[in-house]
């Protein structure tokens, strides 16, 4: 009888694990966030600190899909009208796989601190380890330069480095 029973154990086992049931297994969730800091390079060097929320969700080993929401303040200073350009940026980016690119976009405001300028920045790039690098093309109105006093970075180059301050996992 003992026989029998284990026989029936290891055919049920074996049923379940033929149809899957048995290896599913839940998405693996992290949640990173921290400050971040940055150098932005184009018509005009500039410095960037900020923070960033993380959501990252992988299913296998090279498959995961990454979220992320930040927001930031970057300072450059134009020497050729010798005046200061301050701009504030809020952005998300989107990852698909463990090895893609990073596709985002951002609202961001630029200022001289006489006039200001608001517009929308879309980017790309790539996200190694706490290293992302970016490349995208600000928008701002008014898009006549004759009109504005100020210029700012129109297409850039970006690279920041994310200090992770928490980490959930679920």
């Amino acid at each position: 009888m003992k026989i029998l029973k284990f026989f029936l154990c290891i055919l049920f086992t074996q049923q379940l694990s033929a149809q899957g049931i048995l290896d599913r297994k839940e998405p693996k969730k992290v949640v990173k966030s921290g400050p971040y800091i940055g150098i932005q390079s184009g018509r005009f060097y500039a410095g960037e600190v900020g923070i960033e929320r993380q959501w990252k969700r992988s299913d296998k080993f090279l498959q995961s899909t990454t979220n992320a929401l930040h927001m930031g303040v970057n300072y450059s200073y134009d020497f050729y009208h010798f005046n200061p350009i301050l701009g504030y940026d809020l952005g998300f980016w989107h990852k698909e796989n463990t090895v893609g690119l990073t596709y985002g976009m951002n609202l961001c405001m630029r200022t001289n601190f006489d006039q200001y300028r608001v517009g929308i920045c879309p980017t790309i790039g790539i996200k190694i380890l706490q290293f992302h690098i970016q490349t995208g093309y600000h928008l701002l109105a008014p898009f006549n330069r004759n009109n504005s006093s100020f210029d700012a970075n129109t297409i850039f180059l970006s690279a920041r480095f994310l200090i992770v301050n928490e980490r959930d996992r679920k």
